[in-house]
């Protein structure tokens, strides 16, 4: 079961619809995390535009840092060639950042693009942070379709994946797909690549978590997940080996850290939820999970320790924290003796 969170997506509605209808409007903003799905659409929108045989002289593109008044004012003005529309595509345009001319001019450009111009920020290496305070970003959001491309919902990710691997004549259930989105991450991007190589190693038509689990590369939060439940279940010695094989991966001890506060964090969060008689889709909601699956984890987590106990391998934690970032001349050291302190205190 795919637990849903709630997102705004009417910007994305609109923009599927004006594809549908071929009618684009003047301006976008493309934006998020889920690169897959921003690429779909930008490229759906040059195919719309260059059909026409004339995509050389009809789609645009700047690169942000290359944006002046000139080849903006060019771009604009110059009328398309053997179709109604022209892209422009200003990449990774810093909009607080840029010259203080072309700053001046873009919130009457936005106001006034001519109808066969449908620009597009697109925000792929920068963060797209808008300060509402500014009229640059108040003449975006009254002239334009801001998009935002965030993580799919879960059921959106198993009907997707579900598609994917049905184009490579292969089937994969519910429970799998909530494993695999646990294991791999929930981007798009990098989930398009596990499934091929799933669909090509697996030799049924019917994909199994052994499957998964031969040749998906799997995230740092996972292989944590798989840590915090060795400690919990007493597995010491297999804790210290995930630990020791996330170093030789080239993994930084901060960020392994980082990744085990979160999820003791979390498994402590379990521990007050059971005693209050609230489970797995409480979680689900709190953390914003994609599946159900680590809602079910930190569930069984919690009922192996107290909340007690989590609290005092939270604090362990955090300690850690605080002498990694105070420069310890062995970081690994650290973390590992963390580890073994966190299961004297599961003892």
């Amino acid at each position: 079961m795919a637990y849903e969170k709630k997102k705004d997506d009417s910007a994305l509605k609109r923009l599927k619809e004006d594809l549908k209808t071929g009618q684009l409007q003047r301006l976008y903003v493309f934006h998020g995390e889920e690169s897959y799905l921003k690429e779909y659409y930008r490229d759906a929108i040059e195919k719309q535009i260059g059909d026409s045989g004339f995509a050389d002289f009809n789609l645009i593109h700047i690169d942000g840092n290359e944006v002046n008044e000139d080849n903006l004012t060019d771009a604009v003005e110059s009328f398309p060639f053997g179709s109604e529309k022209k892209l422009i595509l200003l990449r990774d345009l810093d909009l607080s950042g840029c010259n203080a001319k072309v700053k001046e001019m873009l919130p009457k450009l936005f106001e006034n693009l001519p109808e066969y111009v449908c620009m597009v920020l697109y925000y792929s290496s920068i963060a797209y942070k808008p300060d509402k305070r500014l009229n640059i970003y108040k003449s975006l959001e009254k002239n334009g379709c801001i998009v935002e491309f965030s993580r799919a919902k879960g059921s959106e990710l198993v009907n997707w994946l579900a598609r994917r691997f049905a184009a490579h004549k292969k089937k994969i259930g519910a429970r799998e797909c909530d494993y695999m989105i646990f294991l791999c991450g929930s981007l798009m991007t990098n989930l398009i690549t596990e499934v091929d190589k799933i669909a090509s190693y697996s030799k049924g038509e019917i994909i199994t978590k052994e499957d998964i689990d031969a040749v998906a590369s799997r995230v740092l939060e996972a292989d944590v997940f798989d840590l915090t439940d060795c400690i919990m279940s007493g597995s010491y010695t297999k804790a210290i080996g995930i630990y020791r094989d996330l170093m030789e991966q080239k993994n930084e001890p901060i960020a392994v850290l980082s990744a085990l506060i979160r999820q003791v964090q979390r498994i402590y969060a379990a521990c007050l939820a059971l005693g209050e008689g609230k489970g797995e889709k409480y979680l689900a909601d709190l953390y914003g999970f994609r599946s159900s699956y680590p809602a079910k984890l930190l569930i069984d987590a919690a009922r192996r320790t107290n909340v007690k106990k989590a609290a005092r391998a939270l604090e362990l934690c955090c300690n850690a924290d605080i002498e990694l970032k105070s420069n310890i001349p062995n970081a690994e050291r650290t973390l590992e003796l963390v580890i073994i302190r966190m299961a004297e205190v599961r003892g």
